[in-house]
């Protein structure tokens, strides 16, 4: 496929650089791509794609997608791929997945907890997996990732207004959601951490708006924490990396989440207060700080300030090993391609000199 955005990458994959920046051992000679969800993956890399694209489980165009996602994403300067987690369910609710709900989840009560379809480690299907995995080429680590408790305790299971009010009158079944899913997460990741060709996760679970938590930095201390520091042993236990995706303003909880032990955080905002600048000063020696373009700024920007601004954070932060470049969140079809082509075709040249 020909466009004019091809990226032109000069190295093969090397998954170690992405390792040693996780291990805030990298420097500035070669920076990394970091991205949950990239885009444009035929126009940037130039592979041309499978007639049908379908990245669920299900779907007997499933390995050809990966396939070409893979091989895009090492053409497009990338380290590593994520994929699904297979057969797991996850936690159904009433709503669509991933957003804050203000009305009820799918438990109201004692009763709809017991009767809720809970889902459990057992359903991966570890084959399917694996034969992903093989897909990718030498070189490229292999990623999944799952839902952290709080968002989907928020999202699904209790909807945003439900959990506000049983925080204070009824907190045992707060406790005993977030018990729940933290149990089941923690063996799903266990289990995936022990398959060999599972090289690192990606959590996911939004715990901030834009000026603070969505709850009291304490309940979230109290409930949902304590479940981050176990998925992260998991993890560590079988020597995998795992980073944090968790949108909004963390600064309360910052201490909390470097002390779960957690290799990196991504998502970032140029609105949110302290910026990833800021947040690198303080912590960059404990955490690796992953991406942090802001979508918003990739969007609106001159095609020379986001080529300075990819330069001002590979200078100021890849240096001292701990950083990788990429968006503050993920590339939607709304971000022009020839934004995030800038973006990567400037990052393989100050990147990776």
């Amino acid at each position: 496929m020909t466009s004019r955005f091809q990226l032109h990458r000069r190295e093969k994959p090397d998954y170690q650089q992405l390792v040693k920046v996780l291990e805030r051992r990298g420097d500035a000679s070669y920076v990394p791509f970091f991205e949950m969800m990239p885009n444009y993956f035929a126009e940037l890399s130039g592979i041309e794609p499978p007639p049908v694209l379908d990245y669920s489980n299900t779907s007997p165009h499933f390995q050809a997608t990966f396939g070409f996602y893979f091989q895009a994403m090492a053409r497009m300067g990338f380290d590593f791929g994520i994929i699904n987690l297979c057969g797991f369910t996850g936690f159904p609710g009433p709503h669509s997945a991933g957003k804050v709900q203000a009305g009820d989840g799918a438990i109201r009560d004692w009763a709809d907890f017991e009767r809720y379809p809970w889902p459990n480690a057992g359903q991966l299907n570890t084959d399917i997996m694996a034969s992903t995995a093989k897909l990718a080429p030498e070189g490229m680590g292999v990623w999944t990732g799952g839902p952290a408790p709080f968002q989907a305790t928020m999202d699904e299971l209790l909807g945003f207004d439900r959990l506000a009010m049983m925080l204070y009158d009824d907190p045992a079944l707060v406790k005993a959601v977030a018990d729940k899913v933290g149990g089941i997460m923690v063996e799903v990741i266990d289990l995936c951490c022990s398959l060999p060709f599972i090289d690192g996760i990606d959590f996911c679970g939004d715990m901030g708006h834009k000026t603070g938590t969505m709850i009291s930095p304490d309940s979230l201390r109290e409930f949902f924490l304590p479940w981050h520091r176990k998925v992260v042993a998991a993890a560590h236990r079988h020597g995998k990396k795992i980073i944090l995706h968790s949108c909004g303003n963390l600064a309360a909880i910052m201490d909390d989440i470097v002390e779960c032990g957690y290799d990196g955080k991504h998502s970032f905002e140029d609105t949110i207060t302290p910026g990833i600048l800021d947040l690198h000063r303080q912590y960059g020696r404990k955490l690796a700080l992953l991406g942090g373009m802001d979508v918003d700024f990739i969007c609106r920007a001159s095609e020379a300030d986001l080529r300075r601004r990819v330069r001002l954070y590979i200078e100021k932060m890849g240096p001292d090993g701990g950083y990788c470049l990429g968006s503050g969140n993920s590339i939607p079809n709304y971000v022009p391609i020839e934004k995030y082509w800038i973006l990567l075709e400037e990052g393989l040249k100050a990147g990776r000199p």
